[in-house]
């Protein structure tokens, strides 16, 4: 009886453990802004002037720079690594980073109108030839997917932003590629600057 008590004990430390560890990996990498206005209702909202949104696998996914949690504080949600608009080859960049769970999205496509990307691929010839469409999405698991057929319509171009739409599906690098659709695609951000 004592063993049985003994390993329960041991099952359930295990697990307490186990719960803690993994509460911790999620607000890793998160910074606190000190100037938060959450009203403390245990929800998360969104602020900020980009946005990105997304669905995988019927979850749906709409952020923006800053969530605000329930306890008061500020989180970075939506990273801009690079958005800009090369007039020169008519091609636009978007690629952004959801930072609550590290996965990457990097759309380039023409500057205007719907553009479709159609077995997508990093090669040596995407550095080359710079007016090659590519869509990619990186996963919270860090697994590579391609666009094999993925369209992006820009909705709205100025001089400071841009918006658009997308949705397709990717196919993993593996050597038996495994499809995803990504669907209800939208970005409406602002072009970074060189540092």
């Amino acid at each position: 009886m004592k063993q049985k008590r003994f390993i329960t004990t041991v099952i359930l430390s295990a697990i307490l453990f186990i719960a803690c560890s993994n509460n911790n990996v999620k607000s890793s990498g998160k910074e606190d802004n000190p100037t938060s206005t959450s009203s403390g209702s245990g929800d998360s909202t969104y602020s900020g002037d980009n946005s990105f949104a997304y669905t995988i696998n019927g979850h749906h996914i709409s952020i923006k720079d800053f969530m605000h949690d329930g306890d008061g504080k500020n989180w970075m949600a939506l990273f801009l690594n690079e958005v800009k608009n090369n007039a020169d080859n008519g091609m636009i960049k978007v690629e952004v980073t959801n930072e609550l769970t590290k996965e990457v999205f990097k759309l380039s496509v023409a500057n205007s109108g719907s553009s479709t990307i159609n077995h997508s691929s990093t090669s040596l010839s995407n550095f080359a030839y710079k007016k090659s469409n590519e869509a990619t999405y990186m996963s919270s698991g860090y697994k590579n997917y391609y666009g094999d057929s993925v369209t992006v319509s820009i909705t709205a171009i100025n001089a400071t932003r841009v918006s658009g739409k997308f949705s397709g599906k990717f196919l993993s690098d593996d050597n038996k590629p495994i499809p995803l659709e990504i669907t209800d695609g939208s970005f409406d951000v602002a072009f970074t600057k060189d540092n």
